[in-house]
């Protein structure tokens, strides 16, 4: 490229009113690009919130397994407790081969994680 190619065309300078709308029009580009990375931050934040609730909720140590063996309006028969979820499917899946009208899974919160 040629010298001439780089020089860029003169630009006169600012008049104050010009240089005041200026600065405004950037204050305000640069305000916008601060509402958004905020609202960028929040929705992160809220969403590791919400992921370290379901990950401390689903880590809960013992899985009851229970069962209704003859009819689906009777009460619910605990088959046991145990440490693993996979360990608890088990049992209630042997119970359900073995005729169990209906069964299910809770974690330590009482809350059913499995139903069949």
């Amino acid at each position: 490229m040629r010298f001439y190619e780089f020089k860029s065309s003169p630009t006169k300078p600012l008049s104050s009113a010009q240089a005041r709308i200026k600065a405004l029009k950037d204050q305000a580009k640069r305000a916008q690009a601060a509402v958004k990375a905020e609202r960028a931050r929040q929705k992160i934040q809220a969403a590791q919130t919400t992921l370290n609730q379901l990950e401390s909720h689903s880590m809960s140590k013992t899985f009851r397994a229970l069962h209704k063996p003859n009819n689906p309006y009777s009460a619910w028969i605990g088959i046991g407790t145990y440490g693993s979820f996979n360990d608890a499917l088990a049992a209630v899946l042997r119970k359900k081969n073995q005729g169990s009208i209906a069964v299910q899974i809770q974690d330590g919160a009482k809350i059913t994680i499995y139903s069949s």
